[in-house]
């Protein structure tokens, strides 16, 4: 015997979920590659909910990508017209079905199989097919066309046990008149996961898309609330698990690289003068891991290392900050190292590398298991110092690239240009073939042009002349031969090796975003770029608007230009001060 309540009780968990989220993206996957980040977008913005449509052939393979990758996401299958789709959807890994209209036949199997099943009603002859059944929630689908919130007003009145899910011509615009009804369950919806939106790849946009439909939703629902903040119970109502659901999934950064043993001689002190040196720890991507860290991301060092005490040592110097050191291998003979010596007025500073057979630059592809690397990853970094280590480590990232896209990651490269790792013509051949996986390119004044043969034209980085003009064209040139999501520029005007001028600029493909230009002397500008990417991350990570992003970027690194090592020591409130505009230096008490 069906009852209304024994159902309700088998569905409860579900359209508890349902209700607190408020709305439920309708997702037409044309490629399943997409799936994930698309997800992931999804819960970024505070929607952890996706009804993918078997409108395509790819639904069942989608589905079962975003359940491995985002299983926290609540997961159904929707335009389901058969019950081979039900047992398709289900197997994947769908927990709920979605169908257009009320098919009998998709109906019972469901519940034969104690499947959650939100059936398509458009009139009461539906609606009592369903009571009939000890359904309790239907989609009222086409809603608009049918007449929209008044229409489902009308016909909730003499079903006052049915919730309903509209679905069809719902959009920013209307959603809010739908969700202040009590009898709306939650609202299918697509404008935020449009078919366009997806092609081009702008998970940008489903975050914010997704974020004004959980505010207008709550707004809808919670008109008295002054400002907008939610209080007690209500909290719950509006899917506060979203924080839950972005820890897990959303925060968790990989970088790859090397870690060298960094020999400095005291202050300013030359190399052939030297009778000390100081032994500390860095590598570009080992500082970008620092960086995230300190500012609470969850991340991720990936590296090989000696198993002596050296290689321990280094291990150490990244615990100590909260960095994950679990994916690193071991095995080698030496730890890499790097000479410096600090330059002051007109003499600059010098680097000497000894990092030749350094473990890391023989390690070979079955140090790297990349699937179980990037296990719960939203985000991979790397930096071209590690391409141009040796033909190993160069095999390594495009390993890790190509998996990393696999797993819908987003992937950022600071180009990083060294002259003597590598050619300019052996960097453009290697980088060229990298480039295509890269979704946020990060360069410096030289990079471009060293590696791409593309130069910012009216600039000059011996004068330290900058002409920003140059530099959107190259962030253009750059954009159309790869195809990157946002390109990112420091830019550095050189009055001496201990005063700079530091600035940034980042293009998003549409908008030119330039931070304030900071006046900084400098104490160690090794890193700075590290810390300036992880700056980047950080506020992609936490959606700043692109005003925001760069001018947290770029203070992050004008700090780390005053902070001794490779690491920045920085906290988030620091930053945060600063780009608001507090550069004053006085003492804090």
């Amino acid at each position: 015997m069906h009852t209304c309540v024994m159902i309700y009780l088998n569905m409860n968990h579900i359209v508890e979920e349902l209700e607190k989220i408020g709305i439920v993206p309708v997702v037409k996957i044309d490629d399943a590659e997409k799936a994930v980040p698309v997800a992931r977008a999804l819960a970024a913005g505070g929607i952890p909910c996706a009804e993918i449509t078997f409108r395509t052939s790819c639904a069942a393979e989608s589905i079962k990508r975003i359940k491995r990758e985002v299983p926290k996401i609540l997961l159904g299958a929707g335009t389901v017209l058969t019950i081979d789709q039900v047992d398709q959807a289900v197997s994947a890994g769908a927990e709920f079905i979605v169908t257009p209209g009320f098919n009998p036949k998709v109906v019972d199997h469901c519940l034969s199989k104690g499947i959650t099943i939100i059936p398509g009603c458009s009139n009461p002859s539906d609606i009592e097919m369903a009571l009939e059944r000890g359904l309790c929630v239907v989609k009222f689908f086409p809603a608009e066309q049918s007449g929209g919130i008044e229409y489902v007003k009308a016909v909730s009145a003499p079903y006052p046990q049915i919730r309903f899910m509209p679905t069809g011509g719902i959009n920013a615009g209307n959603i809010g008149a739908y969700s202040a009804f009590k009898k709306v369950l939650a609202c299918g919806g697509s404008w935020m996961v449009s078919p366009d939106i997806i092609k081009r790849g702008d998970y940008d946009a489903i975050t914010a898309l997704s974020k004004e439909a959980v505010q207008k939703i709550f707004a809808a629902r919670f008109p008295h609330e002054e400002n907008n903040i939610l209080h007690g119970e209500e909290k719950k109502s509006l899917h506060v698990i979203e924080d839950a659901v972005c820890n897990n999934t959303v925060k968790r950064v990989i970088t790859f690289g090397e870690i060298m043993l960094r020999l400095a001689p005291e202050g300013y002190t030359r190399f052939v003068q030297a009778e000390k040196y100081e032994a500390t720890f860095g590598g570009s991507e080992a500082n970008t891991a620092v960086s995230l860290a300190n500012f609470g991301i969850d991340v991720s060092f990936v590296t090989r290392l000696p198993q002596h005490e050296i290689g321990q040592a280094a291990v150490n110097s990244l615990r100590r900050f909260g960095v994950d050191t679990s994916h690193i291998a071991r095995g080698g003979g030496r730890v890499g190292m790097y000479f410096l010596e600090k330059g002051a007025a007109q003499r600059p500073s010098k680097v000497i590398y000894d990092r030749v057979y350094s473990s890391i630059a023989e390690s070979s592809s079955s140090d790297f298991d990349w699937n179980s690397i990037f296990e719960g990853t939203q985000w991979f970094h790397f930096s071209g110092i590690t391409p141009a280590l040796g033909k190993n480590t160069a095999a390594a990232c495009m390993e890790a690239c190509k998996a990393a896209k696999q797993k819908g990651l987003t992937v950022s490269c600071d180009l990083n240009y060294r002259k003597n790792l590598w050619s300019k013509e052996e960097a453009g051949k290697v980088m060229s073939a990298l480039m295509p996986y890269i979704d946020v390119c990060i360069a410096n004044e030289e990079d471009a042009a060293n590696v791409f043969g593309i130069h910012a034209g009216g600039t000059n980085v011996d004068t330290g002349k900058i002409n920003h003009d140059g530099y959107k064209d190259a962030a253009k040139k750059l954009k159309d031969r790869f195809g990157f999501k946002k390109i990112a520029f420091t830019l550095r005007e050189s009055i001496s090796a201990n005063d700079n001028n530091w600035s940034a600029m980042l293009y998003d493909g549409n908008d030119f975003y330039f931070s304030r230009k900071y006046a900084v002397h400098i104490v160690d500008r090794v890193g700075a770029g590290d810390s300036f990417a992880a700056g980047l991350i950080y506020a992609d990570l936490k959606h700043l608007p692109p005003q925001e992003s760069i001018n947290f970027a770029a203070a992050a690194s004008c700090l780390k230009h005053s902070i001794e090592g490779d690491f920045n020591h920085a906290s988030v409130d620091e930053v945060k001060k600063l780009a608001e505009g507090n550069e004053s230096g006085r003492v804090l008490r």
